[in-house]
């Protein structure tokens, strides 16, 4: 029963990774690339800063805030590589987090692969 419970587990979180992983290949391959401009910095949180970024979608100037949450502030000013979705300009992420989402989702993938995997063939009651 334990081995049923940790295949399943394993198969549901490679399962959610997965969508999780097609989306941003999707936000990857098929936005758009722009630069944004951090114009206003607010602490969420203790500790956790939210900006607000202008940039070009389709000819506007958008002011949104991002959703990462970080624990350092960017500068007022700074301007921070996007991709935008081509649709909505709601749906961004910054370029450099975009591409170590990718990763983080394909390892926790595999990770879980691997341990339905394991409870499958090589664990016996």
């Amino acid at each position: 029963m334990e081995r049923l419970i940790c295949m399943s587990a394993g198969a549901i979180i490679a399962v959610c990774a997965f969508i999780y992983f097609v989306k941003l290949l999707i936000l990857n391959f098929g936005g758009f690339r722009t630069d944004a401009e951090v114009v206003a910095v607010k602490e969420y949180k203790h500790g956790s800063f939210v900006h607000t970024l202008k940039f070009n979608f389709n000819g506007k100037i958008i002011e949104k805030d991002d959703k990462t949450g970080y624990s350092q502030p960017f500068s007022k000013g700074e301007i921070k590589k996007i991709v935008c979705s081509k649709k909505s300009p709601d749906k961004f992420e910054y370029a450099s987090a975009l591409q170590k989402n990718i990763a983080i989702s394909g390892v926790l993938i595999i990770m879980s692969v691997l341990i339905v995997i394991r409870f499958a063939f090589f664990v016996v009651d």
